[in-house]
């Protein structure tokens, strides 16, 4: 087995990792960037939406995107039946725009009809 000296295993490195990133389209050596959702959808004029680090909030396991719950505090929010569980089709959430809402339990604000928390319950 050829043995290589450090200035070829750089250089072997670094050829290796850009085709590495040309071929996935994404830096292996930065790894994979969160995308984030931008809300397309301006906030209602006079109104700012909840904090997710708001006391109520926090304890509800509130977020403005249901993608971000923490399915270890919450793993029902896991299964297949609750991909559906979003602000908008909560019976606490009442419309405002095509992006925001008020709710009945978080009132500090309004909330994003694409949010979550553990106190949603199906509109009837």
């Amino acid at each position: 087995m050829k043995q290589y000296n450090r200035k070829e295993f750089l250089m072997k490195s670094i050829v290796l990792s850009t085709t590495l990133s040309l071929v996935m389209g994404e830096s292996v050596l930065f790894g994979k960037e969160k995308k984030k959702e931008n809300q397309s959808f301006p906030l209602p004029e006079g109104l700012t939406q909840v904090a997710e680090n708001d006391p109520t909030a926090q304890a509800l396991g509130f977020h403005h995107n249901a993608n971000d719950t923490d399915y270890t505090l919450f793993p029902d929010r896991k299964l297949p039946n609750a991909k559906n569980q979003i602000c908008q089709h909560c019976s606490q959430f009442t419309k405002l725009n095509e992006g925001w809402g008020k709710c009945n339990i978080l009132t500090a604000g309004v909330v994003s009809n694409l949010g979550w928390c553990s106190a949603w319950s199906k509109k009837s």
